[in-house]
């Protein structure tokens, strides 16, 4: 069976961004994760070790939206890269960035990106 671990709506103030001001004064945004995995039908999931820890999860995007970049592709690739090693049994891994007013010409609106693996 296949089974999606999915972490949403997580909600950061970063300071990521190509802009200087951008760099000093920060921004808000969000990162959705689905993991998923392959499991045999009759697997049992009674264990943390039997299942995906959310906080170890939760751990990675926190570090990596901590350390400043110019575009949040690098840090949706940093995620994917780190959750990778930590999970190599995981048949697909998606990691989304929403950035929420993000500085050029939008006016309100987010700008996201999307990487799978």
């Amino acid at each position: 069976m296949k089974v999606q671990t999915c972490l949403e709506n997580l909600e950061f103030f970063a300071y990521h961004g190509m802009y200087d001001f951008e760099k000093v004064k920060g921004g808000k945004f969000r990162v959705d994760i689905i993991l998923t995995e392959n499991k045999p039908s009759d697997a049992l999931m009674e264990k943390l070790s039997d299942i995906i820890d959310y906080e170890k999860v939760l751990k990675t995007v926190k570090a990596e939206m901590e350390n400043p970049r110019d575009f949040i592709e690098t840090v949706a690739q940093s995620i994917l890269n780190q959750l990778k090693t930590d999970y190599n049994h995981l048949e697909n891994i998606s990691v989304k960035i929403t950035k929420y007013n993000p500085a050029g010409k939008f006016d309100g609106g987010n700008a996201s990106v999307v990487l799978s693996l």
